[in-house]
């Protein structure tokens, strides 16, 4: 008797467990419709924290798709087919300015980790006058790193023929074709196009110290609606960077599949740059970053100007997960 009572105890004590478990089953989980725009390292995170089931440890069941172009995602945030966005800054300041219901709630990316790469014949700057670059579209972060490396090398966007070609990978087709001469692009892919003989002219993530690039966005409806959400998105994230700086096996094998490249040199060089350079340690955006983006927007988009920072990022929830010591919790 006494065993039989031990073996209800202790099934009961399994089915109050399960009750109390945010992953105990589908149906107790929330639905959140999340969106991507790259199939860049700055997406090989929340892919990670897919994988490991984090959302799901913290009661979500997100959905995650992907959408190319910043632009284009932009519009599915606000009319609220995607709850949260990782989206470019650049398009969603742009919408944030222009009065749409968008507000920028974190960061993956505070810095523009982007490369100018060439045919291994240009050694100079003088040598690019004329040449023809790749990028994603104009107004994208290719189209503003490509002008910070123009910058540095005492050239104006004038002095080369910049053409729109969308992403990356159109962007490498084009110019293994030899329709252009050069291209922006991120690692892995920079360090396979210099492997393969070409020069890597400028890095934008070295010479622009804080200009942010890629940013978690969503509606202040669906945050004032929503802020339990959030908050569990913004913990299983934490938790997702943290686990793929902590265990870079993993996070390589990860990284790799979602890339669909293989597990080698270039994808331990993008995840050892991306790890030290690029991700910001609590997810965190910069201000001083979002001041940047709003002053290069005012050169062309005079209302920009008259925007501050604090009016389109909202970081309650990252400072509630801060006070609470969670981030802390990790290390």
């Amino acid at each position: 008797m006494k065993n039989l009572l031990k073996t209800v105890f202790a099934a009961g004590l399994g089915l109050i467990a399960g009750a109390l478990s945010p992953a105990r089953a589908d149906e107790a989980l929330t639905t959140v419709n999340v969106a991507y725009d790259g199939f860049t390292m700055t997406s090989a995170p929340i892919q990670y924290t897919l994988a490991k089931g984090l959302f799901k440890k913290h009661g979500l069941d997100v959905n995650l798709v992907y959408v190319e172009g910043g632009s284009v995602l932009t519009q599915a945030l606000v009319g609220g087919s995607i709850d949260i966005a990782q989206n470019g800054y650049t398009p969603s300041i742009s919408a944030a300015v222009a009065g749409a219901d968008v507000v920028i709630i974190g960061s993956m990316a505070n810095k523009l980790p982007f490369q100018l790469v060439v045919d291994a014949s240009i050694q100079s700057a003088d040598q690019l006058r004329g040449k023809s670059i790749a990028i994603s579209k104009f107004g994208s972060s290719t189209d503003t790193a490509l002008k910070f490396a123009l910058k540095s090398l005492g050239l104006e966007a004038t002095d080369v023929n910049i053409l729109q070609l969308g992403g990356e990978g159109t962007r490498a087709a084009a110019y293994e074709s030899h329709q252009v001469q050069g291209l922006m692009s991120q690692y892995p892919r920079t360090q396979e196009i210099v492997d393969a003989g070409s020069k890597m002219l400028v890095d934008v993530t070295e010479i622009v110290k804080d200009y942010p690039n890629t940013a978690y966005v969503t509606s202040r409806n669906y945050l004032s609606g929503h802020p339990d959400v959030v908050k569990r998105f913004f913990m299983a994230m934490g938790e997702g960077l943290h686990g793929f700086r902590a265990n870079p096996q993993d996070a390589m094998e990860v990284t790799a599949s979602f890339l669909k490249l293989e597990k080698g040199p270039s994808v331990e060089q993008a995840f050892r740059f991306y790890s030290e350079k690029v991700y910001p340690q609590d997810l965190r955006p910069s201000m001083p970053g979002v001041a940047a983006v709003l002053a290069e927007f005012s050169k062309t988009l005079p209302a920009a100007a008259s925007v501050k920072p604090e009016s389109i990022v909202d970081t309650s929830t990252l400072d509630a997960l801060d006070s609470e010591g969670f981030f802390k919790a990790l290390d």
